[in-house]
């Protein structure tokens, strides 16, 4: 079993927010031994704003340096999804962040399952896995 979630720019949103019930359930997997990290594409997302400067600063603590950049080999791969999923014109952000999580071997934390459901026949995990 993996012990690291790939977090998505939604789910880096939902650590600005301690009442969110995504942000007490990463926190429990935090204290179990678990680590955070993201890619490039979903960290620009996120950063591009609004943001406060307190929630970039906890973003950065919590990721420490583990945002995945979009290596060749990612890019490839991402290309790969693209293709095998339909070709979807306004999928290549989701491809790339797809593809850097498979990269990770993490679990996906996304509160946008519905656009990643096409990846998981991919070997794509999401977070929680559904019951």
């Amino acid at each position: 079993m993996t012990r690291r979630l790939h977090l998505d720019t939604n789910a880096l949103i939902a650590l600005s927010d301690p009442s969110h019930p995504l942000f007490r359930q990463i926190e429990q997997h935090l204290q179990e031994g678990w680590t955070l990290g993201t890619d490039a594409v979903a960290w620009h997302e996120f950063t591009r704003g609004p943001l406060l400067k307190e929630d970039h600063q906890r973003a950065l603590r919590i990721l420490e340096d583990r945002v995945t950049p979009i290596t060749r080999e990612i890019a490839e791969r991402a290309a790969e999804l693209f293709n095998i999923t339909g070709r979807r014109r306004a999928s290549t952000a989701d491809c790339l962040i797809a593809a850097a999580c498979l990269h990770n071997h993490a679990a996906f934390v996304t509160l946008n399952r519905g656009d990643f459901l096409v990846f998981s026949p991919h070997g794509l995990k999401l977070f929680p896995p559904t019951k």
